[in-house]
């Protein structure tokens, strides 16, 4: 497969610090800040707090709201793919993941960290590496959405990956495809300048429907946040930097 070379480099940066009682759990990438404060008695979370530092468009931070329908869900050892008494389209995309991950993470107290990295991030042939605590999990060229690696997840497509990846791989690689997998599909949007959209609703053609923002009865209504795109991003240690 074609070695990407591509000065278009996409980073995706998430801490977890977990208590006996307390989940916070950090994202950043180019295009969003969220911190999530979760609260849990050992079984089950009893409380979500999100913090939206950083996000595309006005309405991102009215979503936590919609997070609020995790209060109760039980912890696991293995993260849930879906969970069908949550509609992920009426969530915001990246806190719905970052809570699924979360659900998980609460039952083991310590720090963790994921960076994910993508090299030619919104061309054909790109390069995906997946961390865990400096030790790489997963390391995957790639052809549009066709995974090309030598693990498990070769010759999967993204698209359709996780319905298999439930089945077949162990809780870890699980969790870390779950990481990857959605910080290559962001990282696509490096192609766009999304400045250049006034609101949601002019995206409505491509993205109907896809989260919380892009719902018919709210997209015009959220409006773009001009420069809230980081163009300074060079490697992990320039987010989450609190």
């Amino acid at each position: 497969m074609q070695e990407p070379d591509s000065p278009h480099v996409f980073f995706r940066r998430i801490i977890f610090d977990v208590t006996p009682t307390e989940c916070r759990v950090a994202m950043e990438d180019e295009h969003h800040y969220f911190i999530l404060q979760l609260g849990h008695d050992g079984e089950r979370i009893t409380s979500v707090v999100s913090t939206a530092r950083r996000t595309p468009w006005t309405l991102c931070p009215e979503a936590e709201r919609q997070l609020q329908m995790f209060v109760s869900q039980p912890l696991r050892q293995r993260i849930a793919v879906t969970l069908p008494e949550i509609d992920s389209k009426q969530q915001c995309t990246h806190q719905y993941d970052l809570l699924m991950l979360a659900l998980s993470q609460a039952l083991r107290p310590g720090r963790r960290e994921y960076l994910v990295k993508v090299v030619g991030a919104m061309h054909e042939y790109r390069h995906a590496e997946l961390l865990l605590d400096d030790d790489k999990l997963l390391d995957w060229r790639l052809r549009g959405t066709v995974v090309h690696s030598e693990d498990q997840c070769n010759q999967q497509d993204l698209r359709s990956i996780m319905p298999w990846a439930d089945e077949h791989l162990d809780d870890q690689m699980l969790e870390a495809l779950f990481v990857q997998r959605r910080a290559v599909m962001v990282a696509a949007s490096k192609g766009f300048d999304l400045d250049l959209i006034p609101n949601a609703g002019v995206a409505m053609r491509a993205r109907a429907g896809a989260c919380f923002v892009f719902q018919p009865e709210r997209a015009v209504s959220a409006v773009r946040i001009v420069g809230n795109t980081r163009t300074d991003v060079h490697g992990a240690d320039d987010l989450l930097v609190e």
